[in-house]
């Protein structure tokens, strides 16, 4: 092929800043050197880099120019040339500061020359260097309780002192085998104690640190600027392999979660840790809940004497799920290394638009700068759009429903309750692209500030959104006016219209959100693929039919994927838990098709990772917050909706004055939150063990990273305190120093 290059850094750079080439002294030595760096086996590349080369693949531009004149492309404009030439300016100065820093760099450039493509790879010694520098803690060896410690290299120790100052620290580290099945390096390297995920997060370091041997390349202003395109790990496709095949252990039970957390990192192992969690608890009430809709079938609906006691169940469930959830997150954030991990500085989005620059406080350099005083505007316009949404939306609902009672003798009501969800998903993903655009207008500067504003703008719009016909029919509907018109609830039982409505919002949610989730990116991806194709066709052979395109590299097909986020999955099961929890007893399988809904979601979730998405960064994260804050506050008001639709809705308390149904739902509620905070007394949200273990870490750490270690531990002992033989201490005669007269006498 000869439109596509590959050439190392430095031949690039050369090439780019238009040096010329010093030629070498004797050519045995140059043969030597060059036979030497072919032997030997370059590191493997992590890191990506993808550079816009020209502005279009039909321009001719670069070295290339006269092959491109063969192929009679059109020269560029004076304004592509500029564009062109600022690319060229801005990549070289990146390209060598990441040299400088002493990451090796591999260059080439794409299948339509548009694009350059640089792979970032460090060797060991770098890696460990910057490791030390940066205390960046790896995990220790089991006999060490797993703890978590900065690495530190060995040190011999000075001669002067006979050496007595040694400390080797090397062999407490854990070793990590990371090589497919059947290969011939099954074996710790001289680097196993690096995870891939280890190497990503330094060599990102390396690149965007302004530490010394980092190369200080701002990644946020540079992409912003539309002078780096992409910026990602590379994928290992034998452990996406391995992860495919064993997809039920790694994402759906739990069991092999180590594996998802080793490669995607803790925040997105939190997350399928947190649908295992969900998968084990749906069991009993899905199990009950069969059992409850088969008594629904004797009495005809689900107002019978089973709903207070699924009321009650449903209650303590809810509960405890979060509560529950929050000790398993601790017990793998302790085995994970990031328990109690404090506030990470976060790189600033590309989005981010500065007015302004300043000194940034924590690091030191020169960053782009937004005022809060402009950014209270855009998020008062944004709480503005938001309450306008919410009443036109509420308004539209009784609109609704009064047409369902106007045309009710003439359309069936399933034909509404199909209309209605349809409807609510529509709306939810036309506000999900508004509060987006809000949320962006609001300029943040940190993902997490930024993920913070746009959840709390759409899950407050689509709680009103998804539930609010639900609990108008629950609360409202029974013998209300609506527009003058008497309202009345199917047959006189408006728990069997919930449960009905609930259902087919539930089933449509699944049909659509499912389709919609796993077909839209495989969509984008055959357009485009198709555009590529055509643009390829088009720019080089032309439309013969025996024109072959040739296969994409590795990076440049990651390249054309996605970025995987992982709110957009967490947002869909909130939602689900929502319809599971807030109006079970209306209808008691609902927990049922949630648990097939979540196993589905797994699978699907993991498809998306593997097959459609870039590799996400590993991000590090002790827990799913603010996500377990969102699912205790949907936990707390479905024990309180559950106990309201049984006390006020239910034909059970129908005898009891609304002075004592206003006691017994108090009683119920009081009595699910006074078990929660008994509950929470005997199990704290981080367990006693796990807080002993985390001692004992520290104290494991303390000794054995501070010389000597323990005294069972001979290994360490051994290494660290080898010394010369220290002699006797010496006995004086008499006491030397001058008695004090007057003094003790």
């Amino acid at each position: 092929m000869p439109f596509v290059g590959m050439h190392m850094s430095t031949e690039l750079l050369r090439r780019e800043s238009g040096a010329k080439e010093v030629p070498g002294g004797d050519v045995e030595e140059q043969m030597e050197t060059i036979e030497e760096q072919a032997n030997r086996q370059p590191p493997r590349s992590d890191m990506v880099l993808v550079f816009p080369y020209k502005t279009r693949s039909m321009v001719r531009w670069g070295e290339a120019q006269l092959e491109e004149e063969a192929r009679a492309l059109p020269p560029p404009t004076d304004k592509e040339r500029h564009q062109m030439e600022t690319w060229q300016a801005k990549r070289t100065s990146v390209l060598h500061a990441l040299s400088d820093s002493g990451l090796i760099l591999f260059c080439y450039y794409s299948r339509d020359r548009d694009e350059i493509f640089v792979r970032l790879a460090a060797d060991d010694s770098h890696i460990r260097t910057v490791a030390e520098m940066k205390r960046y803690k790896l995990e220790l060896k089991p006999q060490y309780f797993g703890a978590f410690a900065e690495y530190r290299s060995d040190y011999p120790g000075r001669r002067e002192l006979h050496y007595a100052d040694r400390c080797i620290v090397s062999h407490i580290y854990k070793m990590h085998i990371e090589a497919p099945s059947g290969s011939e390096e099954l074996y710790p390297q001289t680097n196993a104690i690096f995870r891939t995920a280890d190497r990503i997060r330094l060599i990102d370091h390396i690149v965007q640190s302004m530490d010394h041997n980092c190369a200080g390349v701002d990644i946020g202003q540079i992409m912003h600027d539309g002078e780096l395109l992409h910026y990602f790990p590379l994928h290992e496709n034998w452990k996406l392999t391995q992860m495919d095949q064993d997809w039920v252990r790694c994402f759906v039970t739990g069991s092999g979660i180590d594996k998802v957390r080793d490669y995607f990192g803790e925040r997105i192992a939190l997350y399928f840790l947190f649908m295992s969690h969900l998968n084990k608890w749906l069991l009993i009430p899905a199990s009950v809940g069969v059992l409850l809709t088969i008594v629904e079938l004797f009495f005809h609906t689900p107002d019978n004497f089973s709903a207070i006691f699924l009321c009650v169940g449903m209650g303590f469930w809810t509960i405890f799920f979060v509560h529950f959830w929050r000790r398993k997150a601790a017990v793998h954030a302790l085995k994970w290394g990031t328990l109690g991990m404090g506030n990470q500085l976060e790189p600033t989005r590309p989005e981010f638009r500065g007015t302004s620059s300043r000194i940034n406080p924590v690091t030191g350099r020169r960053d782009r700068y937004y005022p809060w005083s402009d950014r209270i505007w855009n998020v008062m316009l944004s709480v503005s759009v938001l309450t306008v949404a919410l009443i036109v939306l509420i308004f539209a609902v009784m609109v609704f429903m009064a047409l369902r009672h106007v045309f009710s003798s003439k359309i069936s009501r399933v034909w509404f309750q199909i209309l209605n969800a349809i409807a609510v998903e529509c709306l939810n993903t036309v506000f999900t692209w508004v509060a987006k655009k809000l949320t962006d207008h609001e300029n943040h500067r940190a993902y997490s500030e930024y993920q913070n504003y746009f959840l709390a703008k759409t899950v407050i719009f689509k709680f009103v959104n998804c539930y609010i016909s639900l609990y108008y029919i629950a609360f409202f509907k029974d013998q209300r006016m609506l527009f003058n018109m008497g309202m009345r609830c199917v047959n006189g039982d408006c728990m069997g219209d919930l449960g009905s409505q609930l259902a087919v919002f539930i089933l449509i949610r699944l049909t659509l959100q499912n389709f919609i989730e796993l077909g839209l990116p495989w969509l984008k991806q055959y357009i485009r693929d198709y555009r590529e194709q055509r643009s390829f066709n088009t720019s080089f052979m032309g439309p013969s039919p025996l024109t072959v395109m040739p296969d994409l590299s590795a990076a440049e097909r990651q390249s054309k994927k996605e970025d995987y986020d992982v709110y957009e999955d967490m947002d869909e099961v909130l939602i689900l838990y929502g319809y599971t929890t807030l109006f079970v007893v209306a209808c008691p399988w609902v927990p049922l098709v949630a648990l097939v809904s979540s196993i589905l979601e797994c699978f699907l979730d993991q498809k998306k990772l593997i097959l459609l998405f870039r590799r996400p960064y590993p991000h590090a994260a002790a827990s799913n917050e603010p996500w377990d804050t969102a699912f205790d506050i949907f936990g707390v008001i479905a024990m309180i909706t559950n106990t309201a639709c049984i006390v006020f809705s239910s034909n059970a308390f129908q005898g009891i004055g609304h002075a004592h149904k206003a006691l017994m739902f108090l009683f119920i509620e009081h009595s699910i939150i006074f078990g929660r905070l008994i509950v929470g007394f005997f199990f704290p949200a981080v367990p006693q063990s796990v807080k002993r273990m985390q001692m004992r870490q520290a104290v494991i750490v303390h000794r054995h990273l501070n010389l000597g270690g323990d005294e069972d531990d001979h290994e360490t002992r051994a290494n660290a305190m080898m010394t010369t033989q220290t002699p006797a201490p010496f006995i004086h005669d008499a006491d030397d120093e001058e008695d004090d007269d007057g003094y003790g006498s």
